[in-house]
């Protein structure tokens, strides 16, 4: 028996998992990856607020970002197997998680603020545009505060916090309960085959499942309230900024797409899933059966868990391109790649785990080696699946170039009228690139995309 909480117990939960009753190794995976969400996205937001601080756009796009880092880590306490002194914090977080979701639906909301819908121009006065970025956090947490107290409290509110522990040869009607509220008395069942084991879960109540649930519903609305602004915003193609503001509008769309697909698809499982097998609740663990219909619950929990970590990663891409593809030197590049990296990351993490599974379910072991015959082709034929992922993120984030870019590439047009480039056109060239503060990198890229679409324009 591994001691529990050391590197040992980690390999083990990891190997250990069978998409059945053991699901302890997916909850460390998706716990460590959700704080590297949640670092990912401070990170953009924090770009975003340091190129423009003056701008109230700015404040709130990365304000939106903020909240959708920590909502992806919502369960952060999976990373380690804690005891029963964890509860007291769960608690606490789960009011600063529930308050995110709440500030999330405000803020979803009132991007028509700086994307005009046509019913609602009062949006876009000054007056409230640019008191959002403070204003939706203290109707948050003032709303928040004034629900928790009209029921009493945190539990009464969301419900609490269970701790369960099973000891070695446990079974029916022998786990020892503990709960954040105190309740004395509880058992539960224990899996012998699994046992000695704890872990922490939490209870859900209705209101709980209602914020959890609306975020991604009021998705919906935000993605038809861009949807709508671009098309308002396209109408006078001579207006340079409203074309502008359509791009961003756009952007802003297609990551409100990701996000509605990905959540969307994962929230009504779970629901298809509850209506079929009935109501499930993280705290009917402590009743835990084994059960062929068992699985199906955990495939809609940790399925809805890791969209949100796509849904976040997607969002806080697309917002940060459409916020500075103009005013960051090779923003837009450095996101495709970052984009092009994490889809094939995320296409191989998968393509494992289902080969492995399928291997382990018709040989009865060795579910690895199934991992290593998908894993193989996928890193020989990188090249061509990189290529495919390359173009589809440039269809996702055109090449965008900031106001130094553009001069550049008018200087280098100009040089280029007879397809060749002199020495002292060169010359004039490198004074211009040193003038407008752009390194040999970013001049190479930019020069090897003008040749691209010279060489198309030319060939169509």
């Amino acid at each position: 028996m591994v001691e529990s909480g050391s590197f040992a117990w980690y390999i083990d939960s990891l190997a250990n998992i069978d998409f059945e009753y053991a699901w302890t190794g997916v909850g460390i995976i998706h716990a460590f990856l959700s704080i590297l969400t949640l670092i990912f996205l401070f990170t953009l937001a924090t770009m975003i607020f340091r190129a423009r601080p003056d701008s109230s756009e700015n404040r709130f796009m990365s304000l939106m970002l903020y909240v959708e880092g920590l909502k992806t880590i919502v369960a952060w306490y999976a990373i380690y197997p804690f005891g029963p002194e964890i509860m007291p914090l769960m608690q606490h977080w789960r009011v600063v998680y529930y308050t995110m979701c709440l500030l999330s639906i405000f803020m979803y909301l009132s991007l028509s603020s700086f994307y005009p819908v046509r019913f609602l121009k009062f949006m876009t006065k000054d007056s409230i545009k640019n008191n959002l970025y403070w204003a939706l956090p203290a109707i948050s947490i003032a709303l928040m505060t004034l629900i928790i107290t009209a029921n009493g409290g945190v539990h009464e509110t969301f419900s609490g916090s269970v701790y369960v522990e099973c000891p070695e040869g446990g079974g029916e009607g022998s786990a020892l309960v503990e709960t954040s509220y105190g309740a004395e008395g509880l058992t539960g069942n224990c899996i012998e085959e699994y046992a000695p084991y704890h872990f922490v879960t939490v209870e859900q109540s209705d209101f709980g499942r209602l914020l959890l649930m609306s975020p991604v519903l009021t998705a919906f609305v935000a993605l038809w309230f861009m949807r709508s602004a671009q098309k308002n915003l396209t109408v006078d193609e001579d207006d340079e900024d409203a074309v502008q503001r359509s791009t961003e509008a756009r952007a802003i769309a297609v990551g409100f797409t990701g996000k509605t697909f990905f959540q969307g698809t994962m929230l009504f499982s779970m629901i298809y899933i509850s209506a079929k097998y009935g109501e499930f609740d993280s705290s009917d663990l402590i009743n835990v059966e084994l059960n062929d219909s068992f699985k199906y619950y955990f495939f809609g929990l940790y399925g809805f868990l890791f969209s949100a970590l796509f849904a976040g990663l997607f969002e806080g891409i697309m917002f940060t391109y459409a916020i500075l593809k103009n005013d960051v030197l090779g923003i837009d590049e450095t996101l495709r790649k970052t984009f092009s990296t994490a889809m094939f990351a995320t296409i191989g993490a998968i393509a494992f785990l289902v080969a492995s599974e399928l291997v382990e379910n018709l040989v009865g072991g060795s579910g690895w080696i199934g991992g290593v015959l998908v894993g193989a082709p996928l890193i020989v034929l990188r090249k061509p699946i990189f290529t495919v992922i390359n173009g589809f993120s440039s269809r996702l984030m055109p090449e965008s170039f900031t106001e130094a870019e553009r001069t550049y590439l008018e200087a280098y047009e100009l040089a280029m009228e007879d397809l060749v480039v002199t020495e002292e056109e060169r010359k004039f060239l490198q004074l211009q690139a040193k003038t407008l503060g752009l390194d040999a990198n970013r001049i190479s890229h930019l020069e090897a995309w003008y040749d691209e679409t010279i060489s198309s324009d030319e060939e169509e």
